[in-house]
């Protein structure tokens, strides 16, 4: 499946209404059962347009975000939930963290991005980017899927595609 991820950094509109045209683009293409759309880190978004009847699929958090089990428990088990691996101790997390309520991991970044500056900071607050190999090695010891995230350009897919990686997200600003 593809996502499309609704993200605060996209565009400068309020999210609600940002979501509403992303499912209507989705729902326009003829691809609402092949890309599902998340809204990054914003329950009460998701919870809010799927009121007002826009289809969105899930959301996708960070460690500082809104807790899984929160989303989990508001969206129940058949949207989807995915949560931004660590940064730090990425190997180790991948292999020990509980994946009872997530359908993917996001890992990242691939490089330094501007949409999202603090997208893989250690916890000396320098940027840990993830190597091609790296996020082979990633995909090969998680046991759900895997989407890569920040600072990825078109030209990246090939070589991520060849990872083992499920998926990736791409910022065109």
């Amino acid at each position: 499946m593809q996502v499309l991820l609704v993200s605060k950094f996209v565009r400068k509109l309020p999210l609600i209404q940002l979501t509403h045209q992303a499912a209507e683009v989705i729902e326009e293409a003829g691809k609402s059962q092949e890309v599902a759309l998340l809204v990054n880190d914003r329950l009460d978004i998701v919870l809010a347009a799927r009121k007002q009847g826009i289809k969105v699929d899930g959301i996708h958090v960070g460690q500082k975000d809104i807790p899984v089990d929160v989303c989990r428990e508001y969206l129940g088990e058949e949207l989807i939930v995915g949560l931004s691996a660590r940064a730090d101790e990425l190997f180790e997390y991948i292999k020990t963290a509980d994946v009872s309520q997530l359908d993917y991991f996001g890992v990242g970044p691939l490089r330094e991005t501007q949409t999202k500056p603090d997208c893989g900071l250690g916890q000396d607050g320098k940027v840990i980017s993830k190597s091609f190999d790296d996020i082979a090695k990633i995909a090969e010891l998680s046991s759900i899927p895997v989407v890569v995230g920040g600072g990825v350009k078109l030209a990246d897919i090939p070589s991520l595609a060849q990872t083992g990686a499920d998926g990736f997200f791409v910022c065109q600003l």
